[in-house]
């Protein structure tokens, strides 16, 4: 089961005495699965796409097993609110049930409409197909954004892009990204440290995706001039993607091969104490229109175990919470930016312990789930009496 941030953000209003029930998808499982996270009910939906005409059948059986699953829990039980995030055919149901039901609807947003179709594009070779679709999907989520009652982006500046797009300013509140602090407390990178014989090093470390859409490739190079200036120093790549082959290829080409350790993926438990292992972490994120607009989630993490952040300054909402926090430095999307970035903060660990000390006093108080929780709490609220 795939965990977003959202999930801990709506499950952490458990806390606050509410009932929460997920409805999630997984490839892992056979038959349906009922559990719990952070208090909330989960009821986890198989999910396995095959390839070609046969992975547009199993998408629309997937599609129905999940749609006859919400209705019959509409049914069964009573819910004063429904949630959606991203999916366009779960927010079809929902106004649906909306209508049904006479309950609220919330359409989550962790990405500007524009962003799937340009991903697509990227990618795929039938770029004629994908348009047509693109235009189906755009008309589809502004429908749902206009219909729904509350509208959640990830970050201020989509807020002011759905405003762009015609979508009444009153009902939109941004959800950005945030953490839960008890969860990075009592981190250790020791263990970390023994395990890739990081013991005597100084460590640079990237957690995230790595598929060739967000051009790792960056990084790599950037290391490669960190490693000419400083000996010593190692590259931790936490996480997997479809990418990651090619991007050992390069640091084999680039002569760090021995310097740049990919873990593959990594347990979300785990993800702290990698990060704990570390002296400096790493956000660099490409300058695209629509991440632009994002929140990102490692930014945080690294600040929450008290990390100095090199972070490009393209992204509006790094900027603005690393020129706010003082928790590390801002560089342009560029190898050789992000080189002096890094090596700046090995040079000085007395600043980079300021830095993580800041970063951390920072997301502490901004950005903790439970800040963002009573916010949307308050808001829901809102419309509920409405």
């Amino acid at each position: 089961m795939q965990i977003y941030p959202t999930h801990e953000i709506l499950s952490y209003l458990t806390n606050f005495g509410h009932d929460v029930t997920w409805i999630v998808s997984s490839e892992e499982i056979k038959e349906v699965q009922e559990t719990t996270f952070n208090g909330a009910r989960v009821f986890v939906i198989p999910c396995r796409y095959g390839e070609g005409l046969f992975k547009v059948v199993t998408m629309t059986l997937y599609a129905l097993r999940r749609m006859f699953f919400l209705f019959n829990k509409f049914k069964q039980e009573r819910y004063n609110m429904i949630f959606v995030r991203d999916e366009i055919f779960d927010g079809l149901l929902a106004l649906y049930i909306k209508r049904i039901y006479k309950v609220p609807f919330v359409f989550e947003m962790s990405i500007p409409v524009e962003q799937s179709w340009k991903a697509r594009k990227f990618y795929s070779k039938h770029t004629c197909f994908w348009s047509f679709a693109s235009k189906i999907e755009k008309y589809l989520m502004m429908h749902t954004l206009h219909k729904a009652d509350l509208v959640l982006p990830i970050s201020r500046w989509l807020k002011e892009d759905l405003v762009g797009k015609g979508i009444d300013r009153s009902k939109i509140i941004p959800l950005p990204e945030g953490v839960d602090p008890d969860r990075f407390l009592n981190t250790d990178g020791k263990e970390i440290r023994e395990r890739y014989g990081l013991e005597d090093s100084r460590v640079v470390v990237y957690v995230g995706t790595m598929d060739k859409m967000r051009h790792p490739d960056v990084l790599i190079h950037a290391f490669s001039k960190v490693r000419t200036d400083k000996e010593n120093v190692k590259l931790l790549m936490v996480g997997d993607g479809t990418d990651k082959s090619n991007l050992e290829k390069l640091a084999d080409d680039l002569g760090i091969k021995d310097d740049v350790l990919f873990t593959g993926h990594v347990p979300f438990k785990e993800v702290p104490n990698f990060i704990a292992a570390a002296d400096v972490g790493v956000s660099a994120i490409p300058p695209l229109d629509f991440y632009k607009l994002s929140s990102p989630i490692k930014m945080l993490e690294y600040m929450a175990v008290a990390k100095p952040v090199v972070a490009n300054e393209e992204i509006l909402d790094q900027k603005e919470v690393i020129e706010e926090s003082g928790g590390g430095l801002l560089v342009r999307f560029e190898s050789e930016s992000f080189a002096d970035g890094i090596i700046k903060i090995l040079d000085d660990p007395d600043k980079a312990k300021e830095m993580g000390r800041r970063g951390l006093k920072w997301v502490a108080k901004n950005r903790p789930y439970e800040v963002i929780a009573r916010e949307l709490e308050k808001r829901c609220f809102k419309i509920l009496k409405r």
